[in-house]
This record gives structure tokens, sequence and C-alpha cells, in this order.
């Protein structure tokens, strides 16, 4: 029987390590950027808890950004952040005015800016 907890118990800390929200916040913690400006744009149905967890390892070091999830998959706000809902796995009106929105947030970048672009899912 302590053979079968222990595989458990290893598959469940497996699962916890490679989810999204966990991956990204391990990415990022301590993570040094150049001077400018970090925009953040997540997409993909993970891109919520993806961006929240960039947001907790990042602080006010993110100066804005955009997050494109399914319908439903929004948790609540997140600040500094746009949050947008759009048709998966056929993109909607919705999705390209979110993506139009994303995009216009790149303009006027310059080299010592950042771009934290965060894929999951359909949207990689």
């Amino acid at each position: 029987m302590r053979l079968r907890e222990d595989c458990n118990y290893i598959v469940a800390r497996a699962i916890q390590a490679v989810q999204p929200d966990t991956a990204v916040r391990r990415a990022l913690e301590g993570k040094a950027f150049a001077c400018g400006r970090v925009i953040l744009i997540a997409i993909g149905k993970a891109a919520w808890s993806m961006a929240h967890a960039a947001r907790q390892a990042l602080g006010d070091r993110i100066g804005g950004g955009m997050v494109i999830t399914k319908y439903g998959h929004a948790m609540g706000d997140i600040p500094g952040l746009t949050i947008a809902e759009a048709g998966h796995p056929v993109p909607d009106e919705n999705s390209f005015r979110a993506t139009e929105a994303a995009l216009a947030l790149t303009a006027g970048l310059t080299a010592d800016d950042t771009v934290l672009l965060l894929i999951s899912g359909g949207g990689s």
C-alpha cells in the first residue's frame, strides 16, 4: 500500500511542477530585464493563470499587457493587464479585436523594452 501512496504522491508533484502558472513563476522569479518597459501578452486557455503568475513574480515591473483566453477561462482582474475572452477553437470578432489591441501595445517599443509573450495550448 505504501508503494501506491508514493507513486500517487510522485505523479501529483510532477503534474503540479509542469502546470503553466508554476512553470511561469519558476522561470520569472528573480529575472532581470533591460531598463525599459515590460509588456506582457498572454494567449491561450492557460493565459490567465500564466499572466497571474507573471504578475506575482514581477509585480509592478510589468508596465501593461493583454491576456487573451477562451470564454469562461478568465478568473478575475489582474492589475495593469487587460483581460479579453474570445472564441476557441474558432476565432471570433472578440479574438480579432483582442489581437489588434495586443499588437497596439507593442507599437513604439524601443530596444530597451521587453515583450513577455506567454503562449499556451492551441495558441501555440
